[in-house]
């Protein structure tokens, strides 16, 4: 017998005491191991999956099959699983009541969003509803499966839209704008479904309840709630405890109306929604959010079978059709129809090309009410998990794929643009900034002063665009990965380009396009790192800045003057104001 037999089988052994003494465990000491179970094996899945630049979701279910009883059948007390799980839909959907800031709805265009955003449900839904017998569905199942399938997931794209830095582009307002929407809808459909039945007065009733339920949270911020987190702010403890009331209180009001707790939930965000403290509110909460979370999707890969999914088959490739092309079709092509950019319209498609968790939840809720059966949870879960992690890489390469779907789009050039993101006077412009936000928003203010008639800027935030052509500043809305940008500036008549892009990437692809088209444009690009600066360099770029160098030695120059004793610190004070003040002028 060789080391590793016996490395083996003393680690076999190792395991059947294990499990023998756990299997024996009762009581709070069963509840303890099997919750320790499940956050260890939960972070090793969590860590695969980030190395694997995947969503964690899908961790966390998988963690679920593997400790359920489909496979090792470690955890035995399921419905406290479960218990707990639902407190953390109700934390999930509190988080995304949070986000219906009145704001944010405003910025996303509430009427254009609102129409082309309904119709697309509408569409999805009527598609599920006319595919019922092809599925093997009742007419119920299918209203199910077709509120399932219209709904993005809020949680996984703002996510990846938040670590790219995209959620202030025209998409990603869009973006937002349609998943604010959505969620909207479906706790509306949640309340249908928990009212017993789609006839006109238990449907009519439900509407009326959550109606009130919404009065009820207004009067109590306007009256209430803002008073008294303005006191609770005072304490950290305080205000994490008030929160937590609030969020209570709605799931009580909600189950003595009769309506779901995540409703409950969701409203007590949506009353927190404006509250000056917002933001604090939600790193307060977090982290409670994530601990009941990771349970919730746990318990549901706990409910996952494979029986039955054979049969199902036909359910499962139309869920993630429907998704991953269907869905973007229709969502693109309606965009386009509201007279939004070529590109606009696909990036906003492509991003909602998954299922959300508010299908798990509302398959949840179909099954606990009889009306799904197991192998039809299992499906939506299991189509869920897929598209969830097949939308990192769409939302990664959109760009490669938009260039590939740009002739398809055609189609539609008779539509006309009414995106008008764009102004341009009839002069030759010599001077091509790319970037007036932060650094270049100096950059911006000293060229708008001594070159106004010879500037040209290029951003892809439609805020400073349009606060631009308030000002009559020549701006065009775009960015580097837009194939089209370079001809549509007339490159061929700038004489110096500045680019305060960061990325490696796009300098490489401005030294490209721009020094093969003429050699001689100067060309002033930005870089992260020194490194990079001096990649930038060998392949052609004139100058070369480098924000935390340049940052670095300013710092230095001011805490020299600060330790100066004889420095009036006052007096720098209000000048650095002032100059800061006329700075954010130049942009908002």
């Amino acid at each position: 017998m060789n080391v590793g037999d016996i490395i083996s089988g003393f680690v076999m052994k190792i395991g059947d005491v294990f499990v023998s003494q756990f299997n024996n465990m009762q009581g709070s000491e069963a509840i303890i191991m099997e919750i320790a179970l499940i956050l260890i094996l939960s972070t090793v899945l969590a860590f695969i999956a980030r190395i694997l630049r995947q969503p964690l979701i899908p961790a966390y279910v998988l963690t679920g099959l593997i400790i359920g009883p489909l496979a090792l059948g470690l955890v035995k007390n399921i419905d406290l699983v479960k218990g707990l799980s639902e407190i953390g839909i109700a934390f999930l959907l509190f988080i995304a009541g949070l986000e219906i800031s009145f704001k944010k709805i405003k910025e996303a265009n509430l009427k254009k969003i609102s129409i082309i955003g309904l119709f697309q449900i509408l569409v999805i839904f009527g598609i599920t509803i006319l595919s019922a017998n092809f599925l093997g569905l009742s007419l119920i199942q299918s209203v199910y499966l077709g509120i399932v399938l219209s709904f993005g997931s809020t949680m996984v794209v703002v996510k990846l839209y938040s670590d790219s830095g995209e959620l202030i582009t025209m998409h990603g307002r869009l973006v937002l704008g349609i998943l604010l929407l959505q969620d909207l809808v479906a706790i509306i459909a949640i309340a249908l479904f928990m009212s017993g039945g789609f006839s006109i007065i238990p449907v009519f009733i439900a509407l009326v309840k959550l109606a009130i339920l919404l009065v009820v949270a207004i009067l109590l911020q306007n009256l209430i709630l803002n008073r008294l987190f303005k006191f609770a702010a005072k304490s950290p403890e305080l205000l994490l405890l008030s929160s937590l009331g609030v969020l209570f209180l709605f799931i009580i009001l909600a189950f003595v109306s009769e309506l779901s707790a995540v409703i409950g939930a969701f409203i007590a965000g949506v009353s927190l929604a404006n509250s000056p403290f917002k933001i604090e509110l939600e790193s307060r909460i977090s982290p409670l959010r994530d601990f009941f979370s990771i349970l919730f999707f746990v318990a549901l890969g706990m409910q996952v079978v494979f029986s039955g999914l054979a049969q199902r088959m036909n359910v499962f490739i139309f869920l993630i059709v429907g998704a991953i092309v269907v869905k973007p079709v229709i969502t693109t092509s309606l965009l386009r129809l509201g007279g939004y950019r070529p590109k606009t319209s696909f990036l906003t498609g492509i991003s909602l090309a998954q299922l959300s968790e508010f299908s798990l939840i509302i398959g949840m809720l179909g099954f606990s009410l009889g009306v799904l059966d197991q192998s039809l949870l299992s499906t939506i879960i299991l189509a869920t998990i897929i598209t969830m992690a097949l939308t990192t890489y769409l939302v990664k390469y959109k760009e490669k794929l938009y260039r590939i779907s740009r002739r398809p789009l055609s189609i539609f050039k008779f539509i006309p643009i009414r995106e008008n993101l764009e102004y341009t006077d009839k002069k030759d412009k010599k001077i091509l900034l790319i970037g007036a936000h932060r650094m270049g928003s100096l950059i911006l203010k000293d060229l708008v002063k001594k070159h106004r008639k010879e500037i040209l800027v290029v951003d892809y935030n439609p805020e400073i665009i349009n606060t631009l052509i308030s000002r009559k500043v020549s701006a065009i809305y775009g960015d580097l990965g837009s194939p089209d940008l370079l001809e549509h500036a007339c490159i061929d008549k700038i004489e110096l380009v500045i680019s305060t892009a960061p990325r490696l990437e796009d300098g490489e692809v401005l030294i490209e396009k721009i020094k093969k088209k003429n050699s001689s444009i100067r060309l002033v690009l930005t870089a992260s790192r020194i490194d990079e600066a001096l990649r930038l360099y060998e392949l052609g770029a004139d100058y070369v800045i480098l924000p935390k160098v340049i940052a670095g030695e300013q710092m230095s120059s001011v805490v020299k003057k600060i330790s100066d004793k004889n420095l009036n610190l006052k007096e720098h004070k209000k000048r650095h104001v002032q100059k800061l003040r006329k700075i954010h002028q130049v942009l908002y």
